[in-house]
């Protein structure tokens, strides 16, 4: 029996399956069922205990620390008032469309290792493995020097105690932390930030008090500094191109000032319904960092000259903060001591920071195939527990 021949003009054109298309069809559909069984470990290992408060919260602690509170004096010193304004604003634009991004992204893959992992599924799993070796190193590092710097904050009330005591002794409760309840963590990060919160405010308020005149020692500012010595400093080189490199070095402070914003997408598989909390704080957290650096830089604009060489000392304490400088001029005393204390809370924060950021990247490498399978072993509670116990020796030894 012989086969119908096929009348081409009914048939229509003939359609030839292109090699390559069908070669990228059937490779991509085992890679998306891969990454749904990744997430399918994850909540099966896992256990979801950071609520919407929480993840907020980290963001804030995080993006608040050293850099409002002691970083700013350079800042004004390098830029002036303004120059240190423009800096930080254009810095912030920056850091909004990254920040809008992230929350987008994690809204459709709420996994552990945050952009790492968003990596390995919108670019390549080569770049995903990079950027997420490059976050396990650079968290490693982070840690004892966020201890080191909190060994120098105590030591300005006393330096009589050996270091090695207090290294650790706050080493020892960083990885208390981590390797407890995720919650432990979230309640712990959400107390430090409300200690940052409360800190700053109140460093506005009375920024405001001294500039208008109510300070004893200490008559009516206004924007005397905004206009003597100006609003921007020649910094390198002279004239407008001096004032340029001014506002751009600036900039560079503003980079690492904001750095750790993105941490609180970093647990997002261990954080309750993420695909709702994640992209709202990554909004509203953002908002609320630029405005407290917004006020921050024009407080101390107005109170303290961008040519006064305390400013720029290098003493990693209290004394070197624009707020605790402008206090002391006005003849308030205690603020030192407080200033000192919340910004001692910043580097053990940033520490905690740290493990937390490293270890999750490492599990979701693991995931992946990027690291050993080991690292994939879990609590019954949840933690990563290879991971903290890789991380709590290798920054100790770096320490």
């Amino acid at each position: 029996m012989m086969a119908k021949p096929v009348d081409r003009e009914k048939a229509g054109p003939l359609r030839v399956e292109d090699p390559a298309s069908k070669a990228s069809s059937s490779s991509s559909y085992p890679r998306d069922m891969d990454i749904q069984f990744v997430e399918e470990e994850e909540k099966r290992d896992l256990r979801r205990g950071l609520k919407q408060r929480h993840v907020q919260m980290i963001a804030i602690a995080g993006a608040i620390g050293t850099g409002l509170f002691l970083g700013l004096g350079s800042s004004i010193a390098t830029g002036g008032p303004l120059g240190s304004l423009l800096g930080y604003l254009f810095v912030g634009l920056i850091v909004c469309s990254v920040q809008f991004a992230l929350g987008e992204v994690s809204a459709l893959f709420p996994v552990t290792g945050s952009f790492v992992r968003h990596a390995d599924v919108l670019v390549d799993p080569a770049w995903s493995f990079a950027i997420g070796w490059n976050v396990v190193y650079g968290c490693f590092m982070s840690v004892p020097a966020e201890v080191s710097a909190a060994v120098v904050l105590i030591q300005y009330w006393d330096d009589t105690i050996s270091p090695a005591v207090w290294v650790t002794v706050i080493l020892f409760l960083s990885v208390l932390v981590a390797i407890l309840f995720v919650r432990v963590y979230g309640e712990v990060e959400f107390f430090f930030a409300l200690l940052k919160i409360l800190l700053v405010v109140g460093m506005i308020i009375l920024g405001l008090v001294i500039d208008l005149g109510g300070a004893p020692k200490q008559d009516r500012l206004g924007f005397h500094y905004w206009r003597d010595p100006g609003p921007f400093v020649e910094y390198i080189s002279t004239g407008n191109w001096g004032k340029f490199l001014g506002f751009w070095a600036v900039m560079t402070s503003a980079v690492y000032s904001f750095s750790g914003i993105e941490s609180l997408a970093m647990a997002a598989a261990e954080t309750e319904n993420p695909r709702q909390n994640i992209p709202k704080a990554c909004k509203r957290v953002f908002a609320r960092i630029v405005l407290f650096y917004v006020l921050a830089i024009i407080i101390v604009g107005m109170l303290v000259s961008s040519k006064d060489p305390r400013l720029t000392q290098d003493s990693g304490t209290a004394a070197q903060s624009p707020f605790v400088i402008a206090a002391s001029d006005a003849g308030v005393t205690a603020i030192p001591s407080i200033v000192n204390a919340v910004v001692l809370t910043s580097a053990w924060s940033s520490s905690n920071q740290a493990i937390l950021s490293g270890t999750r990247t490492l599990y979701g490498l693991a995931l992946r195939g990027h690291a050993p399978k080991v690292f994939l072993r879990t609590t019954s509670w949840g933690i990563p527990w290879t991971c903290v116990l890789l991380q709590s020796p290798a920054s100790s030894s770096v320490g």
